[in-house]
């Protein structure tokens, strides 16, 4: 297997992979939360803490984009935690390629993201919808050993909250 997981910190990122990163997120709604344009993709990513993006025989086939508590992030999910927890890194949005799924690949990129967080002693949040229902995130998260802590209701979804400190 030819794949390959590059991180990116601190708003760093590579500007190959934009475009390729809009449309894996679009593809994957509402599973992660719609974008309305790849300036929108490029403000998000140039503000992140973190990010990856797992590549496959040079082509992007997953990412992942997360936050740390004092990133000026305007999502009311993130801001959910915010409220909650003093150190946190928030996972915001994670995508594999359909073709790949079930391999393996988020496991691996939930490893990293968890390998990043303890080394500052952070707890890893994420949210899920519940409606409509991601019942196969659901099922991953609780496989990966997040704990539900909350739930909230917006107009057209419900999500439920999870944290996990990876040093436990």
């Amino acid at each position: 297997m030819n794949d390959c997981l590059k991180v990116f910190t601190d708003g760093n990122f590579d500007n190959n992979f934009i475009d390729d990163i809009f449309l894996l997120n679009q593809k994957n709604v509402p599973e992660v939360g719609s974008l309305k344009s790849i300036d929108q993709q490029r403000k998000i990513l140039s503000i992140s803490s973190y990010h990856s993006i797992l590549l496959r025989d040079d082509q992007l086939i997953g990412f992942s984009i997360c936050f740390r508590e004092a990133q000026p992030y305007w999502s009311e999910n993130f801001k959910y935690f915010k409220q909650k927890l003093d150190r946190f890194l928030y996972i915001d949005r994670i995508a594999i390629h359909s073709e790949y799924r079930r391999r393996g690949y988020a496991k691996r990129m939930y490893e990293d993201i968890f390998d990043m967080a303890a080394k500052d002693d952070l707890f890893v949040t994420a949210e899920v919808n519940t409606r409509p229902k991601n019942e196969d995130s659901l099922k991953f998260h609780d496989h990966m050993g997040f704990i539900e802590v909350g739930q909230k209701s917006f107009n057209d979804h419900d999500v439920s909250y999870f944290q996990l400190h990876p040093n436990d």
